[in-house]
């Protein structure tokens, strides 16, 4: 509420968007976390989660999930049985949990994982940067049911192992094929360590363009924007490129953020084009 009030100090006019005025309801969320421990209808608990879910990204300002009590609910209550409730919830956190608010999860993500692994449940390891499970990583490092799988070495990437995180770096860096280079850039911003998003944030200027011949053609940057706004929910201007001065601000952004320093000269301005007909 501060935060928006303050915009209106600094000269901002109110947009129309009621999510920074409305917090969940503290008394609703427990209610409906009582009913995900209690009731044992799957069905019952995945629409719940759904509920959950919803609320909490509709009524963050960036549209990520970070009110603590929903995710309480959705780690401790979801993740009592793993069910189709639960690995929603997983997959859910692990695409819209804010890299902070998942922080001081630590602790449950990896007794979680303890428990027993899912690909979601690796991968918010790596955005909630859970060094608490490395040892459980460790151990399923001589498993090669999961020791191969991408999860597991994106995980291990974000809590610090730097081999397997060149395993990913190394060809984002050297390839230029666009198609794979976009791929490698989301999979960098899930391991999301410093270095890893420098490398990122460095190809802001890239020229390259995927071309799909009568359909469209589109510039990289637009995916590599979008990597760094998985990393960075509360940073708005990432998303919805319109101008070159869009870019011009993200480049900024990475100059402050990662200490990029240009090579080259911003390529002519290109988001997504039809070429269809």
């Amino acid at each position: 509420m501060q935060e928006e009030i303050e915009k209106l100090r600094n000269g901002s006019s109110y947009r129309g968007d009621i999510r920074p005025f409305v917090r969940p309801s503290r008394t609703a969320i427990e209610e409906l976390a009582a009913e995900l421990r209690q009731n044992p209808s799957e069905n019952v608990r995945t629409e719940i989660v759904k509920i959950l879910l919803n609320v909490g990204i509709e009524t963050s300002p960036h549209r990520s999930l970070r009110d603590p009590w929903i995710l309480s609910a959705l780690f401790y209550d979801a993740g009592l049985v793993r069910d189709t409730a639960c690995l929603l919830a997983f997959e859910k956190l692990a695409l819209f949990g804010a890299p902070d608010a998942l922080f001081p999860f630590g602790p449950t993500i990896a007794a979680l994982l303890e428990e027993g692994p899912e690909p979601s449940l690796l991968l918010i390891v790596a955005k909630a940067k859970a060094m608490e499970a490395m040892p459980i990583l460790q151990k399923l490092s001589d498993d090669p049911s999961w020791n191969t799988r991408e999860e597991f070495r994106i995980a291990l990437a974000a809590l610090g192992d730097e081999a397997e995180e060149e395993v990913f770096t190394k060809p984002f860096a050297s390839t230029q094929d666009p198609k794979e280079k976009m791929e490698l850039a989301a999979k960098l911003a899930r391991i999301g360590t410093s270095s890893a998003m420098k490398i990122l944030a460095a190809e802001m200027r890239s020229p390259l363009v995927q071309v799909v011949p009568n359909s469209y053609e589109q510039s990289v940057r637009t995916e590599f924007a979008k990597a760094l706004h998985f990393r960075h929910p509360e940073c708005t201007f990432l998303e919805g490129i319109e101008s070159d001065a869009d870019y011009e601000r993200i480049e900024r952004f990475c100059e402050l953020e990662y200490g990029v320093v240009w090579t080259r000269p911003r390529p002519a301005f290109l988001t997504m084009r039809s070429l269809a007909g």
